[in-house]
């Protein structure tokens, strides 16, 4: 498999955020990076084709605004 390196800069916060998420679900910052960018993709090609992203809990929806 053919794959490309990317340099991504982030703020700190954003930074600290994404090693805890990491840490915390046993994965890598960059595993972490291309499933974040996997699920905008998604939801991209999603609403291209008219979908909306709805959060369901407790039977209260609450759609999501466009990404």
């Amino acid at each position: 498999m053919s794959s490309s390196r990317l340099e991504v800069r982030l703020p700190d916060r954003l930074s600290e955020r994404l090693e805890l998420l990491a840490l915390s679900e046993g994965l890598t910052k960059t595993d972490v990076f291309r499933r974040a960018l996997a699920l905008y993709l998604l939801v991209k090609e999603r609403e291209e084709g008219g979908s909306t992203l709805q959060f369901v809990k407790d039977d209260q929806r609450e759609t999501l605004v466009s990404i």
